[in-house]
């Protein structure tokens, strides 16, 4: 009777745990990020995309997210200042500052704990009157959470007086954390930031369910799609036609190309060659710039200027795009790319504007 009855009651206890209640989280649960650039940023947390700034362009702007505390959490920050990628000017001939500062519901903080290191610097030596740049491409899943920074150094700490926040910062919501950035507030235009945060002294996770929904292949979906006949379909042009400006108005342009293996492609930014289509005001000389981050890997400024001008026109036939005129100033480049995010800046030489097309085809 013995043996029996300890046999019902584990056997209890095994059913009791089989049922018991599923929590899930709720509101309650969730924590406030708040955060504020100068200029932008994009914010990763536990390798997941939680908060992106959506106005590029705007100076000034905090923004506040919900997010799931999921402890140990590792948080990366992607910060940019505004800079031209070619002088790391901005409007115009101006030197710019930049500056971070996040917090959260939990109590974390950016301090000169955060690790900080920068991947574009310019104006070098503040020359303004021949502006020069230093890039580092950013490294892979520079937000991950196993990613070694053991290397970086540290942030610097500013105050608010320096970076001088204005828009719709609200001090309130950062007590008790400080501006960082690069030792360079002036020169460093983009900065990676990480942290991790361990738990709060006697935090207990108050859910035990986990999302059935999937986003981790959110990148690769927005490449080649199989379509149900079993063959691989496949993106062969891109193409977008905008007005050139200046400065912070320049075309920028972007794609990602997904998938494992290099890729060959044609890029062209075409200004004069739109007048034959009864455009008018088009860009009387553009130039093209490729970058992969903030690193510019090729350039080219009218088309047959090139060691390679026959393989940009044999591309063109292959690719089944319009031919450029024979001493044309419409710029063009066939590259051969890796898989991953870029983007293609479209300027006028001499500061010039108009309208301009900007092409991408993916060569079989």
């Amino acid at each position: 009777m013995k043996r029996l009855f300890l046999f019902c009651a584990g056997l209890a206890a095994s059913l009791g745990a089989q049922t018991a209640p599923l929590v899930k989280p709720n509101v309650a649960n969730t924590i406030t990020l708040h955060a504020y650039a100068d200029n932008w940023c994009a914010i990763f947390i536990n390798g997941k995309l939680v908060a992106a700034d959506a106005i590029d362009f705007l100076p000034h702007n905090q923004i506040a997210v919900r997010i799931f505390p999921e402890y140990p959490m590792t948080i990366a920050v992607l910060a940019k200042d505004n800079a031209d990628p070619a002088t790391g000017l901005e409007y115009g001939n101006q030197i710019g500052d930049g500056g971070f500062i996040l917090k959260l519901g939990d109590g974390t903080v950016t301090n000169a704990r955060w690790k900080a290191k920068a991947f574009f610097t310019g104006p070098l030596n503040s020359d303004i009157v021949r502006p020069q740049v230093t890039r580092t491409p950013l490294p892979e899943r520079w937000y991950a959470r196993d990613f070694d920074d053991s290397g970086w150094g540290f942030a610097t700490e500013y105050t608010a007086a320096r970076v001088g926040p204005d828009g719709d910062y609200v001090a309130a919501d950062f007590s008790g954390a400080a501006f960082i950035w690069t030792s360079d507030l002036n020169l460093d235009n983009t900065v990676i930031f990480r942290t991790t945060v361990p738990a709060p002294a006697g935090y207990v996770k108050r859910w035990n369910t986990t999302p059935d929904l999937d986003v981790t292949q959110f990148p690769a979906e927005l490449g080649p799609v199989a379509p149900a006949g079993g063959t691989t379909g496949q993106l062969a042009n891109l193409s977008t036609r905008a007005q050139v400006g200046v400065d912070a108005n320049v075309l920028i342009p972007g794609f990602v190309l997904s998938g494992t293996t290099t890729r060959t492609v044609l890029v062209r930014a075409v200004g004069p060659g739109l007048a034959a289509f009864g455009v008018g005001g088009v860009l009387g000389d553009p130039t093209l710039t490729v970058f992969r981050g903030a690193a510019a890997i090729a350039t080219n400024d009218n088309w047959q200027e090139q060691p390679d001008a026959a393989a940009v026109a044999s591309a063109a036939v292959q690719a089944g795009a319009f031919a450029l005129a024979t001493g044309s100033r419409d710029s063009a480049l066939v590259l051969t790319l890796e898989p991953g995010a870029y983007t293609f800046q479209v300027a006028g030489v001499g500061r010039t504007t108009g309208t301009a097309l900007v092409e991408v085809y993916v060569l079989p």
